[in-house]
């Protein structure tokens, strides 16, 4: 006796909505039809997640792979982030920021730059040159 087995799937790619995650973010399950399926891996670039997020999916032998997040309607496309012969640049129309619990340097569109933390320290094997005016201690 022998079985056929169909696939519910049409083709190697799908879109799912996201039903679990861990404490980083990471995606762990996705739900497709209404039944709930392991994630095995997501790409390296994939940020992380929130459940109900729709992600892009491909299917493999061993499992799903998690290959893209797909933006909100209302989400602005993500930074320009380009590699040139590894100098890094980040490009956005508004601002960029980086930012950690404590400490953030923003950059704006209009050439302001705000530096805040804790401590700020410059160090330079050279003359380190602050231009402007006035230029303002404390």
């Amino acid at each position: 006796m022998s079985a056929q087995i169909q696939s519910i799937f049409k083709n190697d790619q799908h879109l799912a909505t996201v039903s679990r995650i861990d404490s980083f973010g990471r995606i762990k399950a996705v739900v497709i039809n209404d039944a709930e399926h392991p994630i095995i891996a997501q790409g390296a670039h994939v940020s992380s997640a929130e459940i109900g997020a729709n992600v892009l999916l491909m299917h493999t032998v061993q499992g799903f792979i998690v290959t893209a997040l797909l933006a909100q309607p209302e989400q602005a496309p993500a930074a320009q982030i380009n590699n040139a012969q590894g100098h890094i640049v980040i490009s956005a129309k508004q601002s960029v920021s980086l930012q950690t619990a404590k400490g953030s340097i923003e950059v704006f569109a209009d050439g302001t730059i705000v530096l805040e933390g804790q401590d700020i320290t410059a160090n330079s094997e050279q003359d380190l040159t602050l231009a402007g005016w006035p230029i303002r201690l404390n």
